[in-house]
C-alpha cells in the first residue's frame, strides 16, 4: 500500500462479491466495496473499489478510487487513482488521475490521465525492483 492511501482504508471494508459468486450485471456501490467474485457487466463506485486477489471481472468500472488484486478485462474510469498490486491485473483502457502500477503487476492498455495543460497535476508510479 502507497503513502497516498490512508492505512485500514480499503483492507477492512465489506465483501460484497464472495469468492464463490458470479454475477452478470449493472452494480453500483456509494460505500468502500471489495470484490472477490466473478463479475460481467457494469460496476459504478462513487468510493473506493477492491477488486479483491481471487477475482474475475469483465466489466467497464466507474469510480473514485481502484485498487486491483484481481483481474479486469474492460474500461476503467477512476477520478481519483487506480492502484495495480502486485499480482494485479488490468486489461484495458484506463482513465485516472494518478496510476500507481506495483511490481508484479500487469497492465495491458492505454491510458489517458489529462490534457496537456493538466499533465502537471497528473501522476504516474512504477514501483521498481530493488536488488536484494
Amino acid at each position: 500500500m502507497s503513502s497516498d492511501t490512508k492505512p485500514g482504508r480499503w483492507e477492512d471494508i465489506r465483501v460484497s462479491l464472495g469468492p464463490d459468486a458470479e454475477v452478470t450485471g449493472k452494480l453500483s456501490f456509494a460505500t468502500p466495496t471489495r470484490i472477490e467474485g466473478k463479475l460481467q457487466g457494469q460496476i459504478k463506485a462513487t468510493d473506493v473499489l477492491v477488486i479483491g486477489p481471487h477475482a474475475q471481472v469483465e466489466a467497464s468500472i466507474e469510480a473514485e478510487q481502484l485498487v486491483v488484486m484481481g483481474e479486469i478485462h474492460g474500461e476503467v474510469q477512476a477520478t481519483a487513482r487506480v492502484e495495480i498490486c502486485n499480482g494485479g491485473k488490468i486489461f484495458g483502457d484506463v482513465s485516472t488521475k494518478t496510476l500507481v502500477i506495483r511490481e508484479g503487476a500487469v497492465f495491458e492498455g492505454f491510458c489517458k490521465m489529462a490534457s496537456r495543460a493538466a499533465a502537471t497535476a497528473r501522476s504516474i508510479v512504477v514501483e521498481e525492483a530493488r536488488p536484494a
